[in-house]
């Protein structure tokens, strides 16, 4: 018989297109399912309370999605809600420093005053850089009842800089919805965007400042018109060339180094997202996925590619030892200078204490905000890469089998990560209000 649970939800509003908004929706469908209780509080959404809804491309949502209050992130109104509902628990999937700063519009550290009972805190943090956690920002881990890490890189880390124990349960993703297509079919959609007899780089990223899009066009530059040996390379990209949050002009630097003729964009468009219907089928149109970021708190565009059996090529920094070259299902683009270092051998930020691995790889690093660390890839470094994996049909074959197989014992959201946070409901004492 099931333990039916009434659990509250914050994230990003399932109406807009980010990773959170992707991993939390999948969260509140399947514990429905289950047949516990779900209210999400949706992070930017501003209508009125809907009891179900359902998007264009998608099947019903049967939970109850709230319009935020006068606050940012729900701190006017999440006591009082906790307490009408009288939720077990309250699930957080945002970043740390979104709880801590509120952007001049609440208190610095604001999270920490806020009254949760008689819910049970749950909040599934991302760490996506080195130097430990955004500055300040553990102090939300200690607060809550269980800290859950969406990466080993993150709950390492955790341990190694604060001492903090956490649980671990990855990001997931649909095996049924990304998978790849027949040969005849993925012809077939690569001839809709003329890309036939062509080695098609892709990328699904937002256009924004973490994800270091700049040396994405930079390693293009390198195999179109310096080594010139994948004369049929197109870069794919998913993203919003226009996109807000965009930090240089990406059509500007395409037109720079003359690469307008290889560059195709896929029509995202950051304000109306993307439907959700037509990923798999663009996952399909790729030879390799490449993802030059800055460092990632897990990386869903990674095993949504990994899912479809699309080899990734991604900066070695944070969880892609992890998610790709730990599963066999992809190679690591090394950090500016430190290609001598054994350090970046496979595993090598989950083998070693944190701080020791920050210090030895801080020539490849720049210090961002909040005092994190980002990795700067090494465009050489991916564009010899890319040529390996080109010039290694069967290789790239076989990591994509191998990507598959990792998705199918890990990273299968109905089949592990749903059932671990019940397991964090059977197992864990109430604390008495």
């Amino acid at each position: 018989m099931v333990d039916k649970k009434v659990i509250t939800i914050l994230s990003d509003a399932p109406n807009i297109p980010t990773g959170y908004r992707d991993q939390s929706v999948m969260l509140a469908d399947y514990l429905v399912k289950q047949g516990h209780t779900i209210h999400f509080l949706g992070n930017a959404y501003q209508g009125t309370t809907l009891e179900s809804f359902k998007f264009i491309g998608e099947d019903q949502h049967n939970f109850k999605l709230y319009g935020q209050g006068r606050s940012p992130y729900f701190a006017d109104i999440i006591s009082q809600h906790l307490k009408e509902t009288k939720s077990d628990y309250f699930i957080i999937l945002l970043d740390t420093f979104m709880l801590f700063d509120g952007k001049g519009q609440l208190p610095h550290g604001w999270f920490l005053n806020i009254d949760c009972s008689p819910a049970q805190t749950i909040f599934w943090f991302p760490s996506d850089g080195g130097g430990g956690m955004p500055i300040g920002c553990h102090q939300i881990l200690q607060k809550v009842e269980h800290p859950v890490a969406m990466a080993k890189y993150g709950q390492k880390q955790v341990k190694d800089y604060y001492n903090i124990n956490t649980v671990h349960i990855p990001h997931g993703t649909d095996k049924n919805r990304f998978f790849k297509l027949p040969d005849d079919q993925r012809q077939a959609l690569r001839a809709k965007y003329n890309l036939q007899d062509k080695f098609v780089i892709g990328v699904v990223a937002r256009n924004q400042p973490r994800k270091f899009l700049d040396r994405t066009i930079k390693t293009f530059q390198i195999l179109k018109n310096v080594v010139n040996k994948i004369p049929n390379a197109v870069l794919f990209l998913h993203l919003d060339p226009n996109d807000p949050a965009q930090v240089f002009d990406m059509k500007r630097l395409i037109a720079k180094f003359n690469l307008e003729n290889r560059v195709v964009f896929s029509g995202m468009d950051a304000m109306k997202g993307f439907p959700r219907s037509e990923m798999n089928n663009l996952y399909n149109l790729f030879d390799v996925f490449l993802l030059t970021t800055s460092g990632e708190g897990f990386g869903i565009p990674i095993i949504e590619a990994m899912s479809c059996e699309i080899p990734v090529l991604a900066t070695n920094y944070t969880t892609t030892p992890e998610l790709v070259i730990e599963n066999k299902a992809g190679l690591g683009i090394n950090l500016v200078g430190t290609d001598k270092l054994t350090v970046l051998a496979p595993t090598g930020p989950l083998e070693m204490e944190s701080k020791l691995y920050d210090d030895l790889v801080v020539n490849g690093t720049i210090t961002g905000s909040w005092e994190v660390e980002r990795g700067i890839c090494d465009v050489q470094d991916a564009a010899n890469k890319l040529i390996y994996l080109y010039e290694h049909p069967e290789e790239m074959k076989q990591m994509g089998k191998n990507g598959r197989k990792a998705i199918e014992e890990k990273y299968s959201f109905e089949d592990h990560i749903g059932p671990a946070f019940e397991r964090i409901f059977k197992s864990e004492v109430k604390n008495a209000v």
